[in-house]
């Protein structure tokens, strides 16, 4: 992957097909669990990436779910290439599909299950800190993190 940064990237909806092989290679691979989450095909479920050459180089799936009684996408599976990790293509991405759910639905709560390592990165992207540490097993610790959009 390297000189991607340098390449135009394309953030867009994609279909699961697209973005499964990089969720197994960057967050299931030694998890036990399968690539294809529960809901994954749901009509309400949509499915974003980062694609540079063509090449799914970030992804995340927003499920709507609930958050307190209120309607919500629940980001799940967010993943970025590891070459790629700290160059802004993540926090594009969210960006982007943040956009995406403000233009194309009455939905403007979101939240997610975000590894520890992964918190500061949300925080930047505007999210909040809703819950103690908890583990998820045979995967590690977690906080609930939310955030409200525009």
């Amino acid at each position: 992957m390297t000189g991607v940064v340098d390449r135009p990237i394309a953030y867009r909806t994609a279909a699961l097909e697209e973005i499964l092989p990089l969720r197994e290679a960057v967050i299931i691979a030694g998890t036990g669990r399968a690539p294809e989450f529960r809901g994954d095909r749901d009509a309400t479920t949509f499915h974003f990436g980062a694609f540079a050459d063509g090449a799914n180089v970030c992804c995340g799936t927003f499920m709507l779910n609930e958050w307190f009684g209120e309607p919500a996408y629940q980001l799940r599976g967010m993943a970025t290439a590891p070459a790629l990790r700290g160059k802004g293509i993540g926090a594009a991405m969210l960006d982007a599909a943040e956009r995406h759910i403000a233009t194309h639905t009455p939905v403007r709560q979101l939240w997610c299950s975000a590894r520890t390592g992964a918190v500061a990165f949300y925080q930047k992207c505007g999210w909040s800190v809703v819950s103690d540490v908890y583990d998820v097993p045979n995967v590690g610790p977690h906080r609930k993190m939310c955030k409200r959009i525009a």
